[in-house]
């Protein structure tokens, strides 16, 4: 059985609902051919400028407002989907259940699954009139960077680096980021370690808990994943719910913000 956030395919394509679809690609992926009736839309070059509450209340009304231009509605189910079950439809789904969607769900696995089952694709584009998404936040959903290091140091919150190796030793070169290295205490597990390549699906919840457990971390522990802009972690925030961890907050803010901070420590 799938989470309330996740929906397989077959599901998608027999619903008696007619869900709003996002394609959350890039446009030139989305013009070779989508899922009939979706609607392409990703905010995932919006980042957060940090994640201060002033800054967070920003992010929401920019975010609601981007989605009702798009012709999204608190009251009508959306599905979100990519390629597989990648960063870009994960941050968004994150997103979404933030502001405060009551019927937000992933297709699990994305275009690749569909077309598995059976689907087809089109190029026509759907045009949607606007709509009022009037945001009502999740607040137990993200942590913000002062409690995050607060709370890592006490070691009631562990840290999840969810960046490639050369992230989280430091030894990147990201662009906009002046310094760089991971968050103290973080452990790290890439995100792709999460995910099934042949089937583009999490991976079954007892191999993620291994994978948890053989990077010593606890199971009963708080979990803050992160990555650069929130995408990764979003997946990884999903991925972690899929396996039965009950307390994940995904630090949204993530390393772009921490870098931009000097009063923030790095390791």
């Amino acid at each position: 059985m799938n989470p309330s956030f996740l929906i397989d395919a077959a599901e998608l394509a027999s619903s008696p609902e007619t869900p709003l679809v996002l394609d959350t690609r890039k446009p030139e992926s989305y013009a070779r051919g989508h899922i009939p009736g979706a609607v392409n839309l990703s905010t995932y070059e919006c980042f957060v400028k940090s994640t201060r509450p002033a800054d967070l209340a920003e992010f929401r009304s920019a975010m609601a407002a981007f989605y009702g231009a798009a012709g999204a509605e608190r009251e009508r189910p959306i599905v979100v989907y990519e390629d597989g079950t990648g960063m870009r439809a994960a941050r968004e789904l994150w997103i979404l259940e933030y502001l405060g969607h009551p019927n937000a769900r992933m297709l699990h696995g994305g275009l690749k699954a569909w077309l598995a089952c059976g689907g087809r694709r089109t190029t026509v584009i759907p045009v949607l009139p606007a709509a009022d998404f009037e945001p009502m936040p999740r607040e137990h959903m993200v942590i913000a960077a002062e409690e995050l290091l607060e709370q890592a140091l006490l070691g009631s919150v562990t840290p999840l680096d969810v960046r490639d190796a050369t992230e989280f030793a430091g030894t990147d070169t990201t662009a906009c980021c002046t310094r760089r290295g991971h968050i103290p205490r973080a452990v790290w597990l890439e995100w792709t370690e999460l995910l099934d390549a042949a089937t583009g699906k999490f991976k079954a919840a007892e191999a993620i808990r291994q994978l948890l457990a053989a990077r010593g971390v606890n199971a009963g522990a708080e979990l803050a994943p992160y990555c650069h802009r929130g995408a990764r972690s979003a997946n990884t925030y999903y991925a972690l719910r899929y396996a039965g961890f009950a307390s994940v907050r995904n630090y949204i803010g993530s390393f772009h913000e921490w870098s931009a901070r000097s009063e923030l420590p790095i390791e």
